[in-house]
Parts: C-alpha cells; sequence; structure tokens
C-alpha cells in the first residue's frame, strides 16, 4: 500500500493559522510532556535508556543570539514582512543512500534546525534557498545521550 505525504502545498488549515503566528505555542506540563516522549519511544521501540536520541540541547547564550538577531531583523524598517514564529526541520547529518545496504539506525544521526518564519508564514529565507548570513540556529547536542545531563523526568517514564 503506498502512502502519500505530500508537502508541496500548505493545508487549507494551515493557510487558515498562518494569520496568527506568533501565538502559537503552549506550556506544556511535565507529565504531558513525559507522556509525549513516551509515546515517542513506543512508537521507535526504544527505552528512555537506550542509546536513542529524541531530544536536542541548545544553549542559552545560542538561543538568546537566535533571538537578538530576529528582533534585529524586526527593527530594521528595510524588512516591512516582520518575523511572527520560529520553525522547528528535522534533519539528517549523513544523506540515506537506497542503492546502498542500510544503515544500522544508531548509525544515522538525526538532527534538527531552528528557522525563523515571516507572518506571511514563510521561512526567513526560504529553505530552498538558503544564502550565507541567514537566521538559522543549528548543530544541537542530542539528548540524552551528548546532553551533560539528564532530562529531569525520564524518572517519569515507564522503563
Amino acid at each position: 500500500m503506498e502512502t502519500k505525504n505530500s508537502t508541496n502545498e500548505p493545508s487549507s488549515k494551515c493557510e487558515k493559522l498562518k494569520h496568527d503566528i506568533q501565538n502559537y505555542g503552549t506550556p506544556l506540563t511535565k507529565d504531558i510532556a513525559a507522556g509525549y516522549i513516551q509515546h515517542y519511544l513506543d512508537g521507535v521501540q526504544a527505552q528512555p535508556n537506550d542509546d536513542h536520541n529524541f531530544g536536542y540541547l541548545y544553549g542559552f547564550d545560542s538561543i538568546t543570539t537566535f533571538v537578538n538577531d530576529i528582533i534585529a531583523y524586526n527593527n530594521d524598517a528595510a524588512n516591512p514582512t516582520k518575523v511572527q514564529g520560529v520553525r522547528v526541520y528535522i534533519g539528517r547529518h549523513i544523506a540515506i543512500d537506497p542503492n546502498v545496504p542500510a544503515i544500522p539506525r544508531e548509525k544515522i544521526m538525526d538532527t534538527v534546525f531552528l528557522i525563523p518564519v515571516l507572518s506571511t508564514g514563510v521561512d526567513l529565507p526560504v529553505v530552498h534557498h538558503l544564502e550565507d548570513n541567514t537566521i538559522i540556529l543549528g548543530e544541537p547536542r542530542p539528548c540524552p545521550n551528548e546532553c551533560l545531563m539528564s532530562v529531569s523526568f525520564l524518572k517519569d517514564l515507564k522503563k
């Protein structure tokens, strides 16, 4: 059975929502966050103490610089369309070639990066046309394996 996962055009729901980007997101309780992680780990058949990364750590200074760069962009009168959100993209450090033997899951390093989103719902810059001197935050430490500390609510996850 073939599945279709087309992301070439935004859904009608996304088109309606992009008019209030700056208010997306809500605080989560510890229990809800722990549940989300457990659902993810169950889906990939991993346990909290396995070598499977399920989070990423950015340093506060990096986050602060990223936000300050966005504020500077928004304060520049030459930029009439303002940044109102941040999108998180998932990527891989190594391309997977379908013509070679499969790379074991634990050898594939997934990553995430953050990119500003304009009030129109468009990335700044458009991801397919990246240029130098862009406002993109990447290269986080994968967690829990390289975070330097444990994730505080892991004890609440089932073993």
